[in-house]
């Protein structure tokens, strides 16, 4: 569902870094202009870091068609596994940027406790500076994951990734240079 207007504007705010939440998303990596050897010794890391999370909160692992049944095969059972195209496994910069409405809580408010910002994305510099000239899937994602979650989209023109913005959560973003 998309939402008209401002997150801010429809009482929604991004929550600090360190507050708690309910789900970790993550992209499995495989891309071989990025990743030596197959991606293998990096697909070992993420699936480390993914058991370390799961152990505090549910973790999604989203695996292109072609590395579905790799990345199932060496995650535990808890950790849910999801097949969806992409073409990096940034997924920090790629998926939503997750807003909450504390208003939302109540059960006579019109909006949902949680919802995501959709921000365009361009690899990291453009067709000229980009990190890849393909990231026609990385577009999707977002909009995706929120569709997935049922979870209103505030769709964005404006490119930003989102691991490159941090909040303290009263409404103060810090910009790290």
């Amino acid at each position: 569902m998309v939402i008209e207007g401002t997150p801010a504007a429809r009482g929604y705010h991004m929550p600090a870094e360190w507050e708690r939440h309910s789900r970790c998303w993550m992209g499995w990596p495989e891309r071989l202009d990025n990743w030596r050897e197959n991606a293998v010794h990096v697909q070992q890391v993420f699936m480390k870091v993914a058991i370390a999370i799961s152990k505090f909160e549910p973790v999604t692992i989203c695996a292109s068609p072609a590395q579905w049944e790799n990345a199932r095969s060496h995650l535990p059972e808890n950790i849910r596994v999801i097949e969806m195209s992409m073409n990096d496994s940034w997924l920090r910069d790629t998926g939503p940027t997750f807003v909450v409405n504390k208003k939302a809580s109540n059960p006579a408010a019109s909006e949902q406790p949680v919802a995501g910002i959709d921000w365009n994305f361009n690899s990291w510099g453009g067709v000229d500076d980009g990190c890849y000239q393909d990231w026609s899937l990385d577009l999707l994602v977002a909009r995706k994951i929120l569709e997935i979650e049922h979870l209103p989209r505030f769709p964005h023109s404006m490119i930003l990734e989102g691991g490159s913005i941090h909040v303290d959560g009263e409404g103060e973003y810090l910009c790290p240079v």
